[in-house]
């Protein structure tokens, strides 16, 4: 693992990482239901007492999802099996990975553990440097496989920008920041993004799945992908 170039924790990396009132769509809630002082964990607070109005106090436009299967039909909530899941609220539509067993398989592009080096050969996408291609370890090789097998019936999948991945974090969770009832497979660690580091062309934003924060590393490193479709 790199260097580390900045980390945001927290509910509030949702805004720091760019997301304004100037999104195109609605932003699901971040899942926070706990409320603190400057020290502690304590009741929410109501109007008008100390520290009221911080995110625990407010849930707006709660997380909702519907799994799918591989034909891209909806399925119930009770569903054992299925391989996309539906953003209720965003309408992004998300891979579901699978055999997370600790053992990368990169035959199976769904593998849970499987890793990969950050890389797009497109100049206009890449923010100024392609990153680390690979021989099918690297996120472009990816996106080209679930493209090129037209995974659920679509060819338009693609890795998510950072504003995107931060969507499905679950601020009410921890080891994995993720709702598992429909994101089977979740590794509590980072997953690379599509957004290069303004910083440096050399690295990208990651959404870590972990404590829910958010972090940039050099593209040569590998890390934990998520492919999703749908307009941005």
């Amino acid at each position: 693992m790199g260097k580390k170039i900045l980390i945001i924790v927290g509910a509030i990396s949702l805004v720091l990482a760019g997301f304004s009132s100037s999104h195109a769509g609605p932003v699901p809630d971040t899942g926070q239901t706990k409320c603190y002082n400057d020290t502690e964990e304590i009741p929410c607070p109501q109007p008008g007492d100390p520290f009221y109005g911080q995110d625990g106090n407010y849930t707006i436009n709660p997380p909702s999802y519907t799994k799918i299967d591989a034909q891209g039909n909806d399925l119930p909530d009770d569903a054992t099996q299925w391989v996309m899941v539906r953003d209720n609220v965003t309408g992004l539509i998300w891979e579901v990975k699978q055999n997370k067993d600790d053992v990368k398989d990169y035959t199976n592009p769904h593998d849970a553990d499987n890793t990969y080096t950050w890389y797009d050969p497109n100049p206009e996408t890449n923010g100024g440097y392609a990153g680390t291609p690979g021989d099918g370890t690297d996120t472009q090789d990816f996106i080209d496989a679930l493209n090129q097998a037209r995974f659920g019936g679509f060819s338009d999948w693609r890795l998510p920008t950072c504003k995107e991945l931060e969507t499905i974090l679950d601020m009410g969770r921890v080891s994995p920041s993720i709702n598992s009832q429909y994101f089977t497979g979740a590794v509590s660690s980072a997953y690379w993004s599509s957004t290069t580091y303004a910083g440096s062309s050399n690295s990208a934003w990651l959404v870590i799945f972990g404590h829910g924060g958010v972090n940039a590393d050099d593209k040569s490193y590998s890390y934990y992908v998520r492919a999703v479709r749908a307009g941005q």
